[in-house]
């Protein structure tokens, strides 16, 4: 029995000494090292603390030389060594300590902290020399037995945790490549990143450096190498050259909570999760966890760094948006600590209420009577604006039947940049026709490259024996490339009689509905009509700003005689962060000529 524990402990000594073989023939070819990354995710690095260190910019054991016109932003302090020259040229903004008790009390402080460093838990063990070029790293201990090198871009991405830690453990080296550069994202902070060195380190020419170096010997920045934090060497020496040297301070975490609320008042039913939600920094970048669909009450918390920050979302049709809470009209906000609250409100925007004309019926051969049809269309664009650069961009269409006395037959919507646009819905009863009370949504995509403004033209047909055609148009601008949000226009027009005045004519009074169903309020709104004048002035200024507000509606009349079958076009425009919107209204009135009760009409079509 025990002849055969033996032999069995001896066959699997055999296989374990097979597999390191194994092993050690696929170290050798690069392939090993590829999989023995090793992760904790339960440890998390704990920012260090500097004590009586902390408001030195240079320390160093042996000596401290300078060339060139280094600045250093704080104290320079030096022990047991006594050597510190270069400064003149270079400035040193706070004191220089060299072999007093500030420096001596430093230098104990700096191997506390260089310890704390060294014996913190490892979230990731590099298992051979590693290069931290290209790489985005989130917040822990990264550990590398031999050497880190930093060649290109480092990325820290806090994800929007302001009080995220990184701690680099090198066990010999750190070395960075000319021009290479570390770069702080989502809430990162320089003053919470930290490289501990178990011998020396040196900076390239011309590299960006972040975080504070605790290197066991030397420290050596090349030209026009910057630190923003510290350069901390226990026992030699540390070299600079045209240096920028910069003690970083952590600036206090905020809270930014997000409240979406969605207002439907007739067709509409969307709610808050319906609309996607981005926050964005200064520099117009998504924090980390943007875009997310919308919430209402308690809302969506973001941690963040005190800054600039800005809501946004797409329009959406039918919906205006106003923000509230902390963030101004613009959906900016800015915080320092604390929480702010920001919250966006989406109101459904209602179609333009019907002014209904005088319909006096006349019947003719075969003993229909003539109405005008009239229709309507809404186009809005989502997103407004594309700053980035091209990008999708969806056109939504509300078609509704502004006459409201015959269903419109033959509806279709077309668009000079965006095809095919497809009907959603809103053909309640499924009869092929736009009734009275219905309205008609269609969407269509496109990729836009360049800033572009289009036209789409709703076109239907009276649904009697005459088939007079009734056309609306709709024109949207969406910027691309540039951070601005073009304004929208949409005017509706009204004669007081669709049916034909006899033989003479009449008085008719035309009234134009002017909407804003975009995001940015308007100034100089102007209304005109190729054949009426003047156009009075509007009512419906809610605030008494004299701009036309997101949602807000003014109304316009116009009076003229007609005295034979008359088309006319209005326009209204609206100006706004550099963009003119514009709309276009086309009416007709009919006035029959005598003896003739079935002509004198304008011919199908016009």
């Amino acid at each position: 029995m025990k002849k055969s524990n033996r032999n069995s402990i001896l066959a699997i000594s055999c296989v374990i000494c097979v597999v390191a073989l194994i092993a050690l023939a696929v170290w050798g070819t690069g392939g090993l090292k590829n999989i023995m990354l090793s992760s904790n995710s339960q440890a998390a690095a704990v920012a260090l603390t500097f004590s009586s260190a902390d408001n030195f910019a240079v320390l160093a054991g042996s000596t401290i030389t300078n060339t060139g016109s280094t600045t250093i932003s704080t104290d320079l302090g030096l022990s047991p060594g006594t050597s510190v020259t270069g400064f003149p040229p270079g400035i040193v903004s706070g004191i220089s300590h060299v072999t007093d008790g500030a420096a001596l009390a430093a230098k104990a402080d700096l191997v506390l902290a260089y310890n704390d460093a060294a014996g913190q838990t490892p979230t990731v063990t590099y298992p051979a020399p590693q290069d931290l070029g290209g790489l985005t790293l989130t917040p822990g201990v990264y550990k590398d037995a031999t050497s880190f090198a930093v060649t290109g871009t480092l990325t820290l991405d806090a994800q929007n945790d302001p009080t995220a830690v990184w701690i680099f453990q090198a066990g010999s080296t750190l070395t960075t490549a000319s021009n290479s550069v570390i770069e702080l994202k989502n809430g990162a902070q320089a003053c919470n990143v930290f490289w501990q060195v178990g011998s020396s380190a040196t900076l390239g020419t011309d590299t960006a450096f972040i975080g504070s170096i605790l290197a066991m010997e030397s420290i050596t920045l090349n030209t026009r190498a910057s630190v923003n934090g510290r350069v901390l060497a226990r026992n030699a020496a540390v070299t600079l050259d045209t240096n920028a040297i910069t003690v970083p301070t952590c600036a206090s975490a905020a809270t930014l909570r997000v409240i979406k609320q969605v207002i439907n008042l007739s067709v509409a039913s969307s709610s808050p999760s319906d609309f996607s939600v981005s926050v964005k920094n200064s520099l117009g970048d998504n924090v980390f966890g943007s875009p997310q669909l919308g919430t209402s009450t308690p809302g969506t918390l973001y941690s963040l760094s005190a800054g600039t920050y800005t809501i946004s979302e797409g329009a959406h049709a039918l919906y205006d948006q106003t923000f509230g809470g902390d963030c101004v009209p613009s959906g900016s906000v800015v915080i320092t600590t604390g929480e702010k609250t920001c919250t966006i409100i989406n109101t459904e925007i209602l179609p333009p209420e019907v002014v209904t004309p005088t319909v006096s019926v006349r019947h003719g051969g075969g003993g229909s009577s003539v109405i005008v049809p009239l229709i309507g269309i809404l186009k809005i664009p989502s997103p407004l604006a594309l700053p980035a650069g091209s990008g999708l961009v969806t056109y939504d269409y509300t078609v509704w039947n502004v006459g409201g006395q015959n269903a419109l037959t033959d509806v279709t919507v077309a668009d000079d940049k965006c095809s095919p646009v497809t009907l959603l819905s809103g053909d309640i009863d499924n009869n092929g026709k736009l009734d009275t009370a219905e309205r008609w949504k269609y969407r269509c995509s496109v990729t836009l490259s360049t800033t572009t403004t289009n036209t789409a033209v709703a076109t239907g047909y009276g649904d009697n024996v005459y088939h007079q055609v009734a056309i609306a148009t709709a024109i949207a601008t969406v910027a691309v490339g540039i951070p601005v949000v073009p304004p929208l226009i949409n005017i509706v027009k009204v004669p007081s009689r669709l049916t034909p005045f006899a033989f003479g004519g009449g008085d008719v009074t035309y009234t134009y509905t002017v909407t804003n169903p975009g995001v940015v309020a308007m100034h100089d709104v102007v209304v005109t009509d190729d054949k009426c004048v003047p156009v009075s002035g509007y009512s419906g200024d809610a605030n008494n700003n004299k701009l036309l507000d997101p949602g807000e509606s003014w109304v316009y009349t116009c009076r003229t005689n007609v005295s034979v079958s008359t088309r006319n076009t209005a326009t209204a425009i609206g100006k706004a962060n550099g963009f003119t919107a514009l709309g276009y209204a086309f009416a007709t009135v009919l006035v029959s000529v005598p003896g003739l009760p079935n002509t004198g009409f304008p011919p199908k079509g016009i």
